[in-house]
């Protein structure tokens, strides 16, 4: 989880993925706490390198999806799947999906991007990732 907007209220990942955490290893990287993010995110993806058969899933939001794709193009051995939120470029890698697309609306509770935490991302991301097994 590469989380732009890097609010949490408790420290460690939102509580609705805590209940996922028995049968996926969720890793949260918080953009703002993280100014070099990226050579973090590449330091993450190459401890992998060696795997046979490495099964990572990135998962990120809004306004660093192109910055996101540009760095796992670079490891797309590596990675099986990047899932978007609300990206703000229009997504033609073969190994990204959109899971969720707001739309701007004056009944709309929470502007886009959605926060990762919230329920529908997590239900979208795990159906995504149920039709890949």
């Amino acid at each position: 989880m590469i989380d732009p907007a890097g609010e949490a209220l408790h420290d460690g990942i939102p509580a609705t993925w805590r209940d996922l955490t028995d049968r996926l290893r969720v890793v949260w990287l918080r953009v703002p706490a993280a100014p070099g993010w990226q050579s973090t995110v590449d330091a993450v993806l190459t401890k992998h390198s060696d795997e046979e058969h490495p099964v990572l899933d990135v998962v990120s939001s809004g306004p660093i999806a192109s910055d996101v794709l540009d760095l796992v193009r670079r490891h797309e051995d590596l990675v099986r799947s990047v899932l978007l939120v609300d990206p703000e470029v229009t997504v033609d890698e073969s190994f990204a999906h959109t899971i969720v697309r707001s739309h701007k609306s004056p009944d709309d509770r929470i502007p886009p991007p959605l926060p990762l935490g919230h329920p529908d991302v997590v239900f979208n991301v795990v159906k995504t990732l149920n039709t890949f097994d």
